[in-house]
């Protein structure tokens, strides 16, 4: 046997063990890909008798902008009329299907809509499967909180719920991607692998720029001395990727990034509406800048993560509090689409997983029923917001509910001979402490 078929048969075998060690999320990702395929063709003619097919619409913009990457203009990609406002990241992972797609002639729904655009056989499971990492990388948190495997079936379905709008309806793979690398991230600090800790954050950052919500969580759990390294790779991605839009086109670059444009009386109005900059239109089409808003995120997360200093070894203390961060941009945005929530969501049932059971059904409900809310209009405006930010708060206290001591109490990690406490070590305390 050749060397080259060694390596593969090793690769397979690697790859079949990562298969079985998560087959729960694999098992739901099919479901997920075959129920989200089947609506997107289905729904619309057998349910509605119309001739079109209920695709997402926000998807398309991106698509095309992954076209740029595929035609080796990546200068261009803020500057296309496509109304992309996240890094290029996901455009990385969509090129090599956008450059498929148009070298075989199929049709997209961009710049106009198309009943049937034949690219949706193709990009529709694609980026459903992307999306669909997310299931892996909490299942695998969850395991690191020594989670029972019969709790991390039930949290893999409740994530596939949540996540299924996210991708089906709306089209955001990068959301889902970037929370996932983030998740992994987190995985990778909690066992001190700082330098991979760093450039999946990184790669995280440069898919969805959220995810920096989450980063004063992680420089909780690091420590002064680790900082500098962590900082420095959580954001040399995305400045490598997003030099030669600027350069190239910086009024569309910095246009679409600092500004965030969003439509509020398309979207969700929010209390803060009223404080957001416009940026013209009218009606139906009036633009409000979201980005100076989310700046209040941003300094809400960094007081999270200074006060998350106390919780250092509490890995589910952490995850908590990254649910906690990402659940500020819902509570400070100033217009709402409907899935915001659903990052803050998914890290919450990670957080309530190791906690007894009915903390674990009050969660499952209360984000069950936040994403079913989260996707319909409610008059007037205000009792929208409250609801869906109401639950989100439940779901956020859930892991809390019942507990003999608070939060900020630090569990006692056993530390060996040389001064160290090692991730055995780390579990077995964990795994104690929430019995």
């Amino acid at each position: 046997m050749t060397s080259h078929s060694i390596a593969r048969r090793a690769a397979f075998v690697a790859v079949l063990g990562a298969l079985r060690r998560r087959k729960w999320p694999a098992v739901l990702t099919v479901a997920l890909v075959g129920t989200g395929m089947a609506y997107n063709l289905f729904w619309v003619p057998v349910v509605r008798h119309m001739p079109l097919w209920a695709l997402p619409g926000d998807i398309w913009g991106t698509y095309r902008s992954a076209h740029y990457i595929a035609w080796g203009a990546l200068g261009s990609v803020y500057s296309g009329s496509t109304g992309l406002i996240t890094f290029p990241g996901i455009l990385l992972l969509l090129a090599p299907v956008a450059a498929l797609t148009g070298h075989l002639g199929m049709t997209e729904a961009f710049p106009y809509p198309v009943p049937h655009p034949t690219a949706w056989f193709v990009l529709g499971p694609y980026e459903m499967v992307l999306g669909c990492t997310v299931l892996f990388a909490c299942d695998a948190l969850a395991q690191r909180l020594a989670v029972p495997a019969g709790r991390r079936i039930l949290l893999s379905v409740a994530e596939t719920v949540v996540l299924w709008p996210v991708l089906v309806f709306w089209g955001h793979p990068e959301d889902a991607v970037g929370v996932a690398l983030a998740v992994y991230a987190m995985v990778f600090a909690f066992d001190d692998r700082w330098t991979g800790a760093g450039w999946l954050f990184g790669a995280a950052v440069v898919t969805q720029p959220l995810v920096l919500l989450v980063l004063p969580v992680l420089l909780a759990r690091s420590g002064w001395r680790r900082a500098a390294p962590l900082l420095a790779r959580s954001f040399v991605p995305s400045a490598l990727l997003l030099t030669t839009p600027v350069l190239a086109q910086f009024h569309a670059t910095t246009y679409s990034l600092v500004n965030q444009p969003n439509f509020p009386l398309i979207d969700h109005v929010t209390p803060w509406t009223a404080l957001a900059p416009r940026l013209g239109g009218h009606g139906r089409s009036l633009m409000v800048a979201a980005g100076p808003g989310r700046i209040v995120a941003v300094l809400g997360a960094c007081a999270l993560g200074w006060w998350a200093r106390r919780w250092r070894y509490r890995p589910e203390a952490l995850v908590w509090a990254a649910a906690v961060a990402m659940a500020l941009r819902c509570f400070t945005e100033s217009v709402m689409d409907d899935y915001y929530v659903w990052p803050a969501l998914a890290l919450a049932l990670v957080a309530v997983a190791p906690a007894r059971r009915w903390r674990i059904g009050v969660c499952v409900v209360a984000s069950i029923a936040v994403t079913v809310c989260a996707e319909n209009h409610l008059a007037p405006w205000w009792s929208w917001w409250f609801v869906v930010t109401g639950g989100l708060v439940v779901s956020l206290l859930a892991p809390l509910l019942g507990r003999t001591s608070r939060v900020a109490d630090v569990v006692p990690i056993p530390v060996s001979a040389a001064g160290e406490a090692s991730v055995h070590e780390r579990s077995a305390a964990l795994a104690g402490a929430m019995q």
